[in-house]
This record gives structure tokens, C-alpha cells and sequence, in this order.
């Protein structure tokens, strides 16, 4: 089949996938599938900075492509934020409250 093809079959089943993702107000575009297999995706909503994204990727969304097309080689995972650096984020010192 075409690599047209693939990719609308590929969204098909990331249609079939969203409601798991929304549940966590979360989702994922699809925005190509390159030559060489990999599917890249946009993680969108709150998504973008969870701490268990790659989970959701690897796990999820990953396995479940990998498992349905044997064209599928690999996920490539593109956020408008830069996962490590949520990991690398520190917790907001504490406000001292005002003694009146």
C-alpha cells in the first residue's frame, strides 16, 4: 500500500486510541510517517508536560502502531516543550507569609 495509505490507516487507529489519552485531557496528532517507518507525533494537550508521557508513548501509542502496521519502525515524539527540561525543573521555593 502507499505511504498514503498507511498514514490514513495509522490515524485510524489513533482515532480508535484518543479516548484513552482524553481521559487525561491529553492527545496525539500524527504528522508523517517518514521513509524509513517511523511515525511522527505531536503530543498535545496535557500530554505536553506529563511526567508519564514517555510511558504513554512507549507503551501506548508505540506498541499499539508497532503491533497493527509492520511498517512501522519507531515513534518519534515532538512537544512544543522540552520533556527534559520538565524533569530538570525545581519545585517553587515557598512564600513566606505576611505576619500582620
Amino acid at each position: 500500500m502507499s505511504e498514503i495509505a498507511l498514514e490514513v490507516r495509522v490515524q485510524q487507529v489513533l482515532d480508535d486510541y484518543r479516548p484513552t489519552l482524553y481521559m487525561d485531557g491529553g492527545d496525539v496528532e500524527l504528522l508523517h510517517i517518514d521513509e524509513a517507518g517511523t511515525a511522527h507525533v505531536k503530543m498535545l494537550g496535557a500530554c505536553i508536560d506529563c511526567p508519564i508521557s514517555l510511558l504513554t508513548m512507549k507503551l501506548g501509542i508505540q506498541r499499539l502502531l508497532k503491533e497493527n502496521f509492520s511498517e512501522i519502525t519507531g515513534i518519534n515524539a515532538i512537544t512544543d516543550v522540552d520533556i527534559s527540561a520538565l524533569y530538570n525543573r525545581q519545585a517553587p521555593l515557598p512564600v513566606a507569609l505576611e505576619q500582620e
